[in-house]
């Protein structure tokens, strides 16, 4: 992957329908690389094929635009590293044990099975040159809020029994995902 990555600009939102329609609707109006877009809860989250991510209060739900310098951009590489990203944090920070489950999701081990973590989500805006002119990076991490019973998910206070500090966690995956 041919950009660095820096945080230039973070947009805080209490409530939005998701940080990847903020960041879409962003990222043609300005050149801006760098900027997150973070909330505390989504009405309408969603990851691949329009499906539907709980975005209960209490979770991490951001989306950073980026702007890659080259012609072309893995974009399979790139949910790989984000993913690292987030395994590595919960790791430094929580000894979660976790894997990446291809192509976009995080699943964390509870002790007796792996359960989905974090999910993440690309979207993206090509120039007419075949180039991406944006990226839309969105992601998902179940920190302090309860996923539902239906799902195969947890959360970080549900495997450590301690509240996660979201500012934090935040924090330590941008470090992460800068390397």
């Amino acid at each position: 992957m041919d950009f660095k990555f820096t945080v230039n600009r973070t947009i805080q939102l209490e409530e939005t329908s998701s940080t990847q329609d903020v960041a879409k609707e962003l990222a043609p109006l300005c050149k801006e690389d760098g900027i997150l877009i973070i909330t505390k809860k989504q009405t309408a989250g969603r990851g691949r094929f329009e499906r539907v991510w709980e975005s209960k209060e209490g979770g991490l739900y951001f989306s950073l635009i980026l702007r890659p310098n080259a012609k072309t951009m893995p974009l399979d590489l790139l949910s790989i590293k984000a993913g690292r990203a987030v395994a590595q944090t919960l790791k430094d920070l929580y000894n979660i044990k976790s894997k990446i489950k291809l192509p976009n999701d995080v699943l964390a081990f509870d002790g007796k099975e792996y359960k989905k973590i974090s999910g993440i989500l690309i979207e993206t805006s090509a120039q007419a040159d075949g180039g991406l002119d944006w990226i839309a990076l969105g992601i998902g991490i179940d920190t302090n809020n309860t996923p539902s019973k239906k799902l195969n998910a947890a959360s970080v206070k549900q495997l450590t029994k301690k509240q996660a500090d979201n500012q934090e966690l935040l924090q330590k995956f941008l470090q992460n995902f800068a390397k």
